[in-house]
């Protein structure tokens, strides 16, 4: 079947769709002051990740909290205690394949953990009454908004319903002359 320019169309279609998105990964030292002057660190670990995100101008802007736990000893290593420690972070994101054509009152931020607060590290300051936590952390976000597809259309050709279950003619191949 061929096709000249005059027998195409396009239609314009509203539909929610993936407007921009970004993601950014950070490692952020954080200090934890236990109530008993450490000895050793027997271990650390991060927990009740919490978010919220909003859309500030060209970027999301991500702001949080956690959990900082470490377990150590002291009193020579003769008794172990935890240290808790909740830490706020704010992270900005930079957004990349922004469509300028999403409504603006229609967007939304989605965000998504690519990579849970984890404890890279702790040890131990010079003069011993604080520990130094590293953490690792990836976020990625969306903006999910309203906005125009452009689809191109030709007329259907009439076929009989019978032709439409033949192997053969359910696909067809077609060439578009200027």
């Amino acid at each position: 079947m061929v096709l000249s320019s005059k027998d195409l169309n396009y239609r314009e279609i509203m539909a929610n769709a993936v407007c921009g998105r970004g993601n950014k990964y950070a490692q952020t030292t954080y200090t934890v002051r236990p109530t008993h002057r450490p000895s050793t660190i027997g271990g650390c670990w991060v927990m009740n990740h919490v978010y919220e995100a909003e859309l500030v101008g060209d970027y999301v802007e991500v702001r949080g909290r956690f959990d900082v736990n470490v377990w150590y000893s002291y009193n020579n290593n003769s008794d172990t205690a935890v240290a808790k420690e909740t830490v706020s972070y704010v992270e900005q994101i930079a957004l990349r394949d922004v469509d300028p054509e999403c409504i603006r009152d229609s967007r939304e931020v989605r965000v998504s953990v690519l990579q849970s607060p984890n404890c890279l590290d702790a040890t131990l300051t010079g003069n011993g009454s604080e520990v130094l936590v590293r953490v690792e952390k990836e976020l990625g976000v969306e903006i999910i908004g309203t906005t125009k597809l452009c689809v191109l259309t030709c007329e259907m050709v009439e076929k009989k319903d019978e032709d439409f279950f033949e192997e053969e003619s359910v696909l067809e191949e077609v060439e578009i002359e200027d």
